[in-house]
C-alpha cells in the first residue's frame, strides 16, 4: 500500500522522458513500473532527493544493460511508421468532418472567430506583399542609390532624405564607381493657365540623365534631349488628358502661374508600378536656375538641402562600400564647429520599407511602424486562437472515449496530435475564405486610413492568396497546438475510464487564463478607442485663440485680390472680406530665418502674410502697438507683428519689444509693429512657435469672407456662379473655415477607426468563446441545474450560481488592464497631441460599462435560458 502523500510523487520527468524515447518501439512498461515502485518506496525511506538520484542510477544502468538491448531487437515494427499513410489521412479528414458537422454551433463559433481574428491579419499580409513591390520595375533597380543627410548641432539630431547640390556636384567626380549622379528637386508645383483658366500641376525638376537612370518610359518624345533645355516639361499619360482632353501634345506650350511658358517635350506613361516618386510632370532641372538665378548662390551652400535629392548609379560590379571614404570625405568638407554632417547611402528599393525620415519624397513604411501593426493583427487573431482551444479542452470529457479507442488500437502520441491539428487545419482552411470576404470588405477603407495609399495595392494575387494558405497552416497550429498536446498525452486506461479527470484542475486553470487574457485585450482596444475619441472631440473643441465661426475660404488661384473683393462684396451675406497667404491652424504657411543681429543665432519663425481687415476679421487683439500701415514702402524694412513666443525666443519682454529690428535671410530688414497673443497657428498637435504677421498683397493666395446666411446651398449656388464667370476650368471650392480645420484632425479619426475596429474584432472574438463556453457549461450541468430547481431554488438565484464565475472572469480582467491601458494611452495621446485633453473617470467608466453590458449580455443571455428549462425535461434528457 501506499503511504498517504506518495500517488502525488512523480518521478524524475527528464529522466522518464530519456528512458522512454531510448526504449522507442520495445516493451518496457514492466521494467518502468518496477522501477516506479521502487522509486516510491525510496521516497518513503530516504526522502524525495536521494529517490531521484537512485532512480537516475538506474535509468542509465538499464540504457547499458544487454536486457534492454534484447528487447529492441526483438520489439515488433511499430504501427507508426506508416502512420501516415493515405488511408489514415483520409481517415482524420472523415472524422474531423463529421465532429464538425456533429458539433455545428461549436464548429460555428469556431470559424466565425477565426475568420474575424484571420481577416485583419490578411491586410498585414498583402500589405507587406505591395511594400515589397515597391520601386522594382526599375531595370537597374539593383544599382540604384540615394544619398541621406544626418544633421547634427545644438538644435537637431535628425536625418533627412535630402541633400545639397554641392554633394551631388563633386560625387561626379568619382566617376570609378559611380555611372551617374541625378540631382532631383521636388518643388515644382503651380496652376496652368488654359484660357484664362487654371488646374494645379506639381512635378520635379530633372536633369536629362534622370531617364536614363530610372525605367520611366516615354510614349512621345526624345528621352535624351527632352529635358535638356530651361522651361522644358514632360508630362504624364493622366496629366494630359486632365488639362488638354488628349495625348496629342508635343510641342505645344503650357502656361503654369507666375514661372512662365513651358514647352512640351515629352509624354510619358503614367508611373509603371508601385514607387516612392509621385509626380505629374517632370522639369528640366536648368529650369530651376532660369526661374531664380539667386540659387546658383545657395547651391553652394551645404545647409541649403531643402526639396534636394541626389540619386546615382553605380558602375556594374562596383561595390556601393567603396563609396563610403568620399563620402564621409564631403561630409567633412561642409562640416563645420557647430554642426557636424554625415552622408549616408541608400538603395532605392528599400526607400518604402526603411525608416521614415524628414523630407521623405515619398509614402514611407519603416519596420518599426509595420512590426507594430503585425503585432496588433497577432494580437486580434490570439483571442480567436485560445477560443478554439478552450472549447477543444472544455470538451475533452467527451472526446476522451475516441482518443482512448484509438491509443488501444495502436495509435501513438503522434498520430492523436496529427489527428487533431489536421481537424484544426480544415477549420481554420474553412475560416480562411471568411476571412478573405470580411478583408475585401474592409480593404478600401483600410486604405482610406492609409498614407500614400495611391501607391499601395492590395489586389489578391495568385502569390498572395499563396500567402493565405501557408498563413492558415500557421493558424491552425496556432490554435491547435495546446489541444493537440493535451489529447496526445491523454493516457488509454484513464481516457476510457471517463478521461483525465487528473487535470481537470489544470484545463480549468488555463481556460480561465485564455478567457481573461481575451477580456484583457477587449477592454484595452476598447479604452484606445474611447480615448481617442475624447481627444478627438477634445481637438475639435479646443480654443485655437481666433475666431473660426462663419468664415469662408476661396483659395484666389492667382485671379487679382481686387476683383474678388469686388465681386464678392456684391453678396449682401457677405458681411466682411479679407486675404492672406494661409489659414490660422494649419499648415499653410511657411518659415524664415530671423536673428537679432549679425552676431546671433538665427531662429526659425512661422510667417503669415495678411492685411489688416484679415486681423479684425478673424478677431486677434493688438495687445500692444497698431495695425499696418499698408502705404508704407516694405522694400527694405518690413512690419511685423508678433505673438508672445516669438518675444520669448527673441530673449526680450513685452515692455522693449516694440520698434525693435530684426534680420531676415535674404538681406531684408523687420520692424515689430505689434503684439498679439499666442494663438494656435498650427494644428492643436503641435506647439505653438515663434510667429509673426506680415504685410504683402503679392504675397497673398486665399480670400476668407465673414458669412452670415440662412440658407448655405443657396448662398454657396451663387458664389459658384460668380466664380464661374471669373474661372471656368478650375473647381469652384465653398469651403467653411471649421470644416477646412475639422479635415486636419482627420488623422485624429484614423486611430479611432482603427482601434475602434480592433475593439470590435477583439470583443466580438470574446463573446463568441464566452458564448461557447457558457452554453458548453449549460449543457453539462443540465442535471444539476434540473436538481437544483427540484430542491427549491429560484431562476435567479440559479442565474447567479451559473453567471458569476463568468463575471468574476471579465472582473478580473478590468482590474488588470484598465490600469495599464489608462498610462499607456495617455502617455501616447502626450506625444501625438501637444494641447492633449487628460484621460479620467469617463473614459474608464465608458470602457467598464461596454464591456459589462457586451459580456454580460453573453452570459445572461444563456444563463436565464437555462435557469428557466423545466427541471422535468432536464432530468428526462439526462
Amino acid at each position: 500500500m501506499k503511504k498517504q502523500g506518495q500517488k502525488t510523487q512523480q518521478p524524475p520527468r527528464l529522466a522518464t522522458k530519456l528512458f522512454f524515447w531510448f526504449c522507442g518501439s520495445a516493451m518496457v512498461e514492466d521494467l518502468y513500473g518496477d522501477m516506479e515502485e521502487i522509486y516510491l518506496s525510496n521516497v518513503a525511506s530516504h526522502g524525495k532527493s536521494k529517490a531521484n538520484r537512485i532512480f537516475w542510477k538506474q535509468v542509465l544502468s538499464l540504457l547499458l544493460s544487454y536486457a534492454l538491448k534484447a528487447r529492441k531487437t526483438n520489439a515488433a515494427p511499430s504501427y507508426r511508421a506508416s502512420s501516415l499513410s493515405p488511408a489514415l489521412l483520409y481517415n482524420f479528414f472523415k472524422v474531423s468532418f463529421r465532429t464538425l458537422i456533429r458539433h455545428r454551433s461549436f464548429s460555428a463559433i469556431n470559424i466565425i472567430g477565426l475568420s474575424l481574428g484571420m481577416s485583419i491579419c490578411l491586410l498585414s499580409i498583402t500589405m507587406f506583399h505591395s511594400i515589397q513591390r515597391f520601386d522594382q520595375f526599375h531595370l537597374n533597380k539593383d544599382r540604384l542609390y540615394t544619398i541621406n543627410t544626418l544633421v547634427i548641432n545644438n538644435q537637431v539630431n535628425d536625418k533627412f532624405a535630402t541633400t545639397a547640390p554641392l554633394v551631388h556636384d563633386q560625387l561626379k567626380e568619382y566617376s570609378n564607381q559611380i555611372e551617374e549622379v541625378v540631382g532631383v528637386n521636388d518643388g515644382f508645383s503651380g496652376d496652368v493657365i488654359i484660357n484664362q483658366n487654371t488646374l494645379p500641376i506639381s512635378g520635379m525638376y530633372v536633369p536629362p540623365e534622370f531617364l536614363k537612370i530610372f525605367t520611366f518610359p516615354l510614349i512621345a518624345g526624345n528621352a535624351t534631349t527632352a529635358l535638356a533645355q530651361p522651361f522644358s516639361i514632360i508630362l504624364t499619360k493622366k496629366t494630359a488628358l486632365r488639362i488638354f482632353g488628349h495625348t496629342n501634345v508635343i510641342g505645344n506650350n503650357l502656361e503654369v502661374g507666375n514661372k512662365g511658358i513651358f514647352q512640351i517635350t515629352g509624354l510619358m506613361e503614367d508611373i509603371p508600378g508601385p514607387s516612392h516618386m509621385q509626380f505629374q510632370s517632370l522639369v528640366s532641372y536648368n529650369t530651376l536656375h532660369a526661374l531664380e538665378p539667386q540659387l546658383n548662390k545657395r547651391f553652394q551652400d551645404y545647409r541649403f538641402y531643402t526639396n534636394s535629392y541626389t540619386y546615382l548609379l553605380m558602375k556594374e560590379n562596383s561595390d556601393p562600400e567603396s563609396l563610403r571614404e568620399p563620402l564621409n570625405q564631403i561630409a567633412q568638407k561642409i562640416s563645420n564647429e557647430d554642426e557636424t554632417i554625415t552622408l549616408n547611402l541608400q538603395p532605392v528599393t528599400n526607400i518604402a520599407t526603411g525608416e521614415n525620415i524628414n523630407y521623405s519624397i515619398g509614402p514611407s513604411f519603416d519596420q518599426v511602424s509595420m512590426a507594430f501593426f503585425v503585432l496588433l493583427t497577432l494580437l486580434i487573431l490570439t483571442p480567436a486562437c485560445f477560443n478554439y482551444a478552450n472549447l477543444s479542452l472544455a470538451r475533452s470529457l467527451k472526446r476522451a472515449k475516441e482518443i482512448g479507442m484509438r491509443k488501444v488500437v495502436g495509435g501513438g502520441r503522434r498520430d492523436i496530435f496529427i489527428q487533431f491539428i489536421f481537424e484544426t487545419l480544415i477549420i481554420t482552411t474553412i475560416a480562411l475564405f471568411g476571412a478573405i470576404y470580411v478583408f475585401t470588405l474592409i480593404r478600401e477603407e483600410y486604405l482610406a486610413m492609409l498614407a500614400g495609399a495611391n501607391s499601395i495595392d492590395l489586389t489578391i494575387t495568385p502569390q498572395v492568396f499563396l500567402s493565405f494558405l501557408g498563413f492558415s497552416i500557421f493558424t491552425s497550429l496556432l490554435a491547435g497546438v495546446i489541444p493537440a498536446t493535451y489529447f496526445a498525452k491523454m493516457k488509454a486506461i484513464v481516457s476510457l475510464k471517463g478521461g483525465g479527470k487528473a487535470g481537470v484542475l489544470f484545463k480549468t486553470k488555463l481556460r480561465n487564463g485564455l478567457t481573461v487574457f481575451q477580456f484583457c485585450l477587449s477592454t484595452f482596444f476598447i479604452f484606445g478607442a474611447i480615448a481617442m475619441f475624447s481627444q478627438y472631440q477634445h481637438s475639435m473643441n479646443y480654443d485655437k485663440g481666433f475666431d473660426e465661426k462663419g468664415k469662408v475660404i476661396l483659395p484666389l488661384h492667382n485671379i487679382d485680390p481686387e476683383i474678388i473683393s469686388h465681386e464678392y462684396s456684391k453678396f449682401p451675406e457677405v458681411k466682411k472680406l479679407a486675404f492672406s497667404s494661409g489659414i490660422p491652424g494649419t499648415r499653410s504657411h511657411d518659415e524664415v530665418w530671423v536673428q537679432m543681429n549679425d552676431f546671433a543665432d538665427s531662429v526659425a519663425v512661422h510667417q503669415m502674410f495678411v492685411n489688416n481687415d484679415f486681423l479684425e476679421l478673424m478677431d486677434f487683439q493688438i495687445e500692444q502697438g497698431h495695425l499696418f500701415v499698408e502705404e508704407l514702402n516694405q522694400d527694405e524694412e518690413f512690419q511685423i507683428i508678433v505673438n508672445h513666443t516669438f518675444i520669448k525666443s527673441m530673449g526680450k519682454d513685452m515692455e522693449n519689444i516694440m520698434g525693435q529690428q530684426f534680420k531676415v535671410r535674404g538681406g531684408l530688414s523687420a520692424r515689430v509693429i505689434g503684439v498679439i497673443d499666442d494663438f494656435n497657428h498650427l494644428p492643436v498637435m503641435k506647439a505653438i512657435q515663434p510667429f509673426f504677421f506680415r504685410y504683402d498683397p503679392s504675397k497673398f493666395s486665399i480670400a476668407t469672407l465673414k458669412v452670415h446666411t440662412q440658407n448655405v446651398f443657396e448662398t454657396a449656388n451663387k458664389f459658384e456662379a460668380t466664380w464661374e464667370s471669373l474661372n471656368d476650368l478650375t473647381p469652384y471650392e465653398f469651403t467653411f473655415l471649421e470644416d477646412k480645420l475639422n479635415a486636419i484632425y482627420q488623422s485624429l479619426k484614423e486611430p479611432i477607426k482603427i482601434f475602434g475596429f480592433l475593439s470590435f474584432l477583439a470583443v466580438s472574438i470574446s463573446c463568441l468563446g464566452l458564448l461557447g463556453m457558457v452554453v458548453f457549461t449549460m449543457e453539462n450541468k443540465i442535471k444539476e441545474i434540473g436538481i437544483r430547481k427540484v430542491m427549491g431554488a429560484s431562476s435567479n438565484q440559479l442565474t447567479h450560481l451559473l453567471s458569476k464565475g463568468f463575471l468574476k472572469l471579465m472582473l478580473i480582467a478590468v482590474i488588470i488592464t484598465i490600469p495599464l491601458a489608462f498610462f499607456f494611452f495617455q502617455f501616447m495621446l502626450e506625444r501625438i497631441v501637444f494641447y492633449n485633453s487628460p484621460l479620467g473617470i469617463l473614459e474608464i467608466a465608458t470602457s467598464v460599462f461596454i464591456l459589462a453590458v457586451l459580456g454580460g449580455t453573453t452570459v445572461f443571455s444563456q444563463t436565464i435560458r437555462a435557469a428557466k428549462l423545466n427541471p422535468v425535461d432536464n432530468l428526462r434528457y439526462e
